[in-house]
């Protein structure tokens, strides 16, 4: 015969559990945000520079290189360099 042992009673051990989890990723919410911009084939891209054809009082932009998690992107885009763009790696390959 086996003797008893009282088994501890926890009725909200899953919640527990979820409700730390969840307290852990909230304090590395930076890191997570970083990893995913890295992995992510959307994403922001900031202009590094930019080079130009002057014609008089007009500027017709050549070439602009922005810079995001995907590296440095050449894009010739015509007379338009925004400073901040989205850009989806997918669609330049």
């Amino acid at each position: 015969m086996k003797t008893f042992s009282p088994r501890k009673f926890r009725p909200l051990l899953w919640a527990s559990t979820l409700l730390r989890g969840l307290a852990y990723l909230l304090r590395h919410w930076l890191l997570i945000v970083i990893a995913a911009l890295v992995i992510s084939p959307i994403g922001p891209h900031l202009l590094v520079w930019y080079s130009y054809t002057d014609y008089g009082a007009y500027k017709g932009m050549n070439e602009c290189t922005y810079l995001g998690g995907g590296g440095l992107i050449e894009i010739n885009d015509g007379d338009i360099c925004p400073v901040i763009v989205i850009f989806d790696r997918r669609d330049m390959d």
